[in-house]
């Protein structure tokens, strides 16, 4: 049978040969030893026999030759000739040549030429099949997928490494097993019919195209596999290769894709619902076209910034210091931050650009940074709070500046300011001598990725929408 394994006593006898012809003192120790045992055994029969000296010789010579090779069974043949010259043929015990002796021996030696030749070339022909059978067997063997060699009964005959690690079984507990111990036990019933109808017209080809397929290893789990199907047919009979791949790891992937496709179209959906309330704070007809559009502009780029960086962290956060560090890229040498080392979430991070893009603005045109002295203090702390999960403290102070008033009216600023922070934690605003001081009190969960919080990184926080109220004549908070 193509592809079933030779049981472990047929194994060690066709090393045995291998090592034998090999070594050429065993090999032609064999011989001599071999043709010596014909001899005695020749005697034992009887020496004055003379109708069949070689009755022995024959045998002895082909199975030397089986055993140790070509060379053995030459030698074997010229001392067989010589013992049978000197003890078998008359006249006895002498190398005299009487009658036909030399036509005989002749005979004999021509007769052992050919039978060594053809069991030879029938020894060659058979190594060189078992070094094929070899060749696809380390194949087969160290081959990345599971393969399981099937036969017409639905009996296993092979498995190699790859499929032992997929199911958890050993080989010797899967050859001669049914198939279906592979297969999860509510489908056994019907994988045997499918196997059935596709041993009457068997072709290459993948399994269970369409459909789902899963493997049962040995505890009883299951895990989603794709096989492939070929047929292999030998004297009449038909075994099936099985190539078995696990597909779990694609199949997260695909999950993966499905998901972050999914987290995708909801991101541009909020990301867009921010354009467009922005577009519509900015040109609401109370101020000129000029303002409207760097007012527009200048969050724009605060958005595209910090888009990016999420881009490039796969949508999984982005750091709040890198994030201070953008909007305040004009006055590095004047603002002063610290402990903001913290990783925040998608939404958060849009939150938190546009909060500190308005600070920034609103300071460089009526608070510390519109004047060459003044400085500006961002300062962040993770805190219990008396909390079961920590709250991030973010604190904004201006010094230096000129001194601001709450305005009388409250603009779009102010409702990015206050209505936008309100949704991830306590905000507070206070309008002093020195400038604005601003606090904002965040629970960890509420602004941290999922994978440092454990809770989802709070899509539904959605930053400016449509329900922003509308800015007044002014942009200053």
């Amino acid at each position: 049978m193509p592809f079933s394994l030779p049981s472990p006593t047929e194994a060690r006898l066709l090393h045995t040969l291998r090592r034998c012809r090999k070594n050429i003192y065993v090999a032609y120790g064999v011989a001599i030893v071999g043709t010596a045992l014909a001899v005695l055994l020749r005697i034992a029969i009887g020496r004055l026999d003379t109708s069949a000296p070689f009755i022995t010789f024959y045998p002895a010579i082909v199975f030397i030759t089986v055993i140790a090779g070509f060379g053995p069974g030459v030698l074997a043949g010229l001392l067989s000739s010589l013992a049978a010259w000197y003890f078998f043929l008359p006249p006895y015990w002498s190398w005299n040549v009487e009658g036909n002796t030399g036509v005989v021996l002749a005979n004999f030696a021509f007769i052992n030429v050919i039978n060594v030749v053809v069991v030879s070339i029938l020894n060659r022909v058979m190594e060189r099949g078992l070094e094929r059978e070899e060749e696809v067997r380390a194949l087969i063997e160290t081959a990345p997928n599971g393969i399981v060699v099937v036969d017409e009964t639905g009996r296993i005959n092979l498995v190699n490494a790859t499929a032992e690690k997929l199911f958890g079984y050993t080989r010797l507990e899967l050859i001669g097993e049914k198939v279906e111990v592979l297969v999860p036990d509510r489908l056994a019933n019907a994988h045997e019919t499918l196997r059935g109808a596709y041993l009457k017209a068997p072709e290459t080809r993948a399994m269970g195209k369409g459909r789902d397929l899963s493997g049962r290893r040995k505890d009883g789990s299951e895990f989603p596999v794709e096989v492939g199907l070929s047929p292999i047919t030998r004297d009449g009979r038909t075994v099936v290769l099985a190539t078995v791949i696990d597909i779990s790891e694609r199949k997260k992937a695909a999950d993966r894709q499905r998901l972050l496709n999914e987290e995708l179209r909801h991101r541009t959906g909020n990301l867009f619902a921010v354009i467009q309330g922005l577009v519509r704070s900015s040109f609401d007809g109370k101020r000129s076209s000029a303002e409207a559009r760097d007012m527009l502009l200048g969050r724009m780029q605060s958005l595209s910034h910090t888009t990016a960086m999420l881009a490039g962290a796969a949508w999984e956060g982005a750091p709040l210091d890198r994030i201070v560090q953008a909007e305040l890229a004009a006055f590095t040498d004047r603002a002063e931050v610290e402990g903001c080392e913290i990783l925040v979430s998608p939404s958060a991070a849009q939150s938190l650009a546009l909060i500190l893009h308005e600070l920034a603005t609103n300071a460089s045109k009526y608070g510390a940074l519109s004047v060459p002295s003044g400085r500006i203090a961002i300062r962040g702390r993770i805190s219990n709070n008396g909390a079961s999960r920590g709250v991030f403290l973010f604190q904004w102070r201006e010094s230096g500046g000129p001194p601001v008033a709450q305005p009388k009216r409250r603009g779009f600023g102010s409702a990015i300011l206050l209505d936008t922070a309100k949704a991830f934690g306590e905000v507070e605003l206070d309008y002093t001598h020195d400038g604005i001081q601003y606090n904002l009190m965040m629970p960890l969960n509420a602004i941290q990725p999922k994978a440092a919080s454990g809770q989802s990184d709070g899509s539904t926080h959605h930053v400016a929408s449509d329900s922003f109220p509308a800015a007044g004549e002014a942009d200053r908070v």
